[in-house]
């Protein structure tokens, strides 16, 4: 009867009421809510055929210390080991299984525990050396693209217009994630301007700050949007861009090259905060780095770490950074066997501290 309902509070009401009485009906049939998982379990072995299920039972670290052992691997101290494997997860410590291993997944002989973990420790503290001349950049990265779009403009509500963006609408995605991290906000500084002011920029986004206020709760991918989807045609006058003055703040000659390099920080950055292996990851190639090496890498090696070191004192010098990194690395690597042996797979050519580079 239902069904002869025609204005659309009607057919409102009809649909929420038809949904209810489905629910209704699974709860006391319980043989038709089964049925209706079958058959989507049905359509996700349809459309997913390679797929197989996870059945690895869970396995305790007095366990896996015997698997190791069983594999080849010299433990002294089972405790300790067992210990490491509690606290670090038995899946993150596999990642620095790989070098000491054969091709065909066999230990090469005389792997011990320890090498494994120094090698895991050593890697943590090339993140925790990293972190913060990323954060240092970081900063100073969204306050000077802030100041020369702004100065530019001469709107400090630049990100609130269209006009400035070659996708907007990936830029209200992110005003609206970071507009919506905001209002909840509880620093002062947030309290300060939701209770005092407005824009007239935006109705959509009448309360979201300058950007250099809203650029502190910023994350470094929205950040990223930002920088990648600013229109750079309408940044250009008589054959020059005003924002390569903020590439060129950096080390750099172009803009482009900055937004490549935004991203590459955005990755290194991502790595260090969530301690992931770094030390030999693939990472995407930087952008007008190597040219300045006199000892280069080779070209399948542009995407390691070497080159993400190059950026990064590429910026830390221009911008007056004291960063260490020479100093740290060449520490790093004579006192463990292990970089010795592999430091190519670092992406680190020969002899590379004594480029002139790091003079």
């Amino acid at each position: 009867m239902g069904f002869l309902f025609s204005t659309s509070k009607q057919k409102i009401s009809l649909t929420f009421e038809y949904s209810f009485l489905i629910k209704k009906t699974y709860s006391y049939v319980p043989f038709l809510a089964d049925w209706s998982q079958q058959l989507k379990w049905k359509q996700f072995y349809k459309n997913y055929p390679s797929l197989k299920e996870h059945t690895k039972p869970y396995k305790k670290p007095s366990e896996l210390v015997q698997k190791l052992i069983s594999e080849g691997v010299d433990i002294e101290d089972k405790e300790f080991a067992e210990k490491i494997i509690y606290c670090h997860n038995y899946f993150r410590l596999k990642a620095y299984f790989i070098p000491f291993m054969n091709a065909d997944g066999t230990f090469k002989p005389n792997t011990n525990f320890e090498s494994i973990y120094n090698l895991y420790l050593a890697d943590q503290r090339i993140r925790d050396f990293l972190f913060p001349l990323i954060a240092i950049l970081e900063v100073q990265i969204r306050a000077v693209i802030d100041n020369e779009i702004t100065a530019s403009t001469n709107d400090p509500f630049w990100h609130l217009d269209p006009s400035n963006f070659i996708s907007y609408e990936e830029i209200k995605k992110v005003l609206d994630k970071a507009g919506s991290r905001f209002r909840t906000g509880k620093q002062e500084f947030v309290k300060h301007h939701l209770e005092r002011y407005y824009t007239s920029k935006s109705f959509d986004f009448k309360q979201i700050p300058p950007f250099w206020v809203i650029s502190e709760i910023l994350t470094i991918e929205q950040l990223q949007t930002f920088a990648t989807k600013i229109d750079s045609n309408k940044f250009s006058s008589a054959g020059s861009n005003q924002l390569n003055n903020c590439a060129i703040q950096f080390g750099f000659n172009s803009y482009n090259a900055l937004t490549t390099n935004i991203k590459c920080i955005r990755d290194l950055r991502n790595i260090c905060a969530h301690h992931s292996r770094l030390w030999n990851k693939n990472l995407a190639a930087p952008n007008a780095v190597i040219k300045n090496l006199k000892f280069k890498p080779p070209k399948d090696q542009h995407n390691r770490l070497y080159s993400h070191l190059v950026m990064l004192k590429i910026m830390c010098k221009k911008r007056g950074i004291d960063d260490g990194i020479k100093d740290f690395f060449t520490s790093l690597i004579s006192s463990h066997q292990i970089f010795q042996e592999q430091y190519q797979s670092m992406g680190f050519p020969d002899s590379w501290e004594q480029d002139p580079f790091w003079s």
